[in-house]
């Protein structure tokens, strides 16, 4: 029994992507139409590839046993899962669960999103939530008195799709105390109207001067956002990532405690590799402590 696959795939092609046997052969569960060559198979025990052959050849015929999972793939294709090398899944889930500006094709549907949402979570302090498009606005950047009319003189923190910038409310902008005579932050831009003012939109590291105030959510929210965002990426083929923030950045939860916790409870259905926040404000005296934390995390993952 040791040896039967847990699970088989047949009738499809298979791409390989192995460059001794690199092709993609016709589908079908026997032979190719018009050539008696026969379709392909993969087998699969635990989380390896174990065989792949004909469809009904031994090399695969023998691997299936009464409790393989013998997956027909009716004619489609079956590739290798695709690795992003750059992606925020965790802080994505969060936009995801929080005011989620993705896929708003208008700036009047994201008002109308955002205005929703405030409707909705009357009893939260912030509108906080991401994904607005800077296409939608002159120059790019949004005024924080436009957010003023749907967040109800609450204050607002709306990172961009790219989260590389903050759209913020006037309420927002009076209790991080920023005003015409905050200095801009070495990483980042307060854009300003003509009086010197802040104006709403917030550029990189000045974001943080806002975001630092935002209420932080709670763990259990950060795990089902962490768990949103993988079923998201899984339905167009990614199965595996290097997450690129991995550390407190510009005021943002950690998300690495998150990733151990889904990963000891079964819940963390990838691969994931994590890159290490650098404190952009330190320098190269920080080493020992990353090299020290990459150690201690790998012995938190036994």
């Amino acid at each position: 029994m040791g040896r039967h696959a847990d699970v088989v795939f047949t009738g499809g092609a298979v791409y390989t992507a192995d460059p001794a046997r690199r092709r993609v052969v016709a589908a079908g569960t026997g032979a190719l139409p018009g050539t008696g060559a026969p379709s392909r198979a993969v087998a699969v025990r635990g989380d390896r590839i174990v065989a792949v052959g004909e469809a009904g050849g031994q090399d695969i015929a023998g691997l299936i046993g009464p409790r393989t999972e013998v997956v027909d793939l009716r004619g489609r294709a079956l590739l290798p899962g695709f690795q992003d090398a750059h992606v925020h899944p965790a802080f994505a889930g969060m936009t995801m669960i929080r005011c989620n500006l993705i896929g708003a094709a208008t700036l009047d549907e994201a008002l109308a999103r955002i205005g929703s949402y405030a409707a909705r979570h009357a009893d939260q302090e912030w509108i906080a939530g991401s994904g607005w498009r800077m296409e939608w606005f002159e120059r790019g950047t949004p005024s924080r008195h436009l957010l003023d009319q749907v967040t109800g003189g609450r204050p607002g923190y709306l990172t961009n799709r790219d989260g590389h910038g903050a759209w913020v409310s006037s309420r927002a902008l009076e209790l991080a105390g920023i005003d015409a005579l905050t200095p801009d932050p070495p990483d980042g831009r307060i854009e300003r109207d003509a009086g010197g003012s802040p104006q709403g939109t917030l550029h990189e590291g000045a974001a943080s001067l806002v975001g630092r105030h935002v209420p932080a959510p709670t763990f259990d929210e950060r795990v089902r956002g962490l768990l949103l965002a993988p079923a998201h990426l899984h339905a167009r083929g990614i199965t595996a990532w290097q997450d690129a923030i991995v550390g407190e950045y510009l005021g943002s939860d950690d998300p690495l405690p998150v990733y151990l916790a889904a990963a000891r409870a079964g819940t963390l259905s990838a691969r994931v590799e994590g890159a290490l926040w650098w404190d952009r404000d330190r320098g190269s005296e920080q080493l020992p402590e990353v090299l020290a934390r990459r150690v201690r995390e790998k012995l938190d993952e036994r």
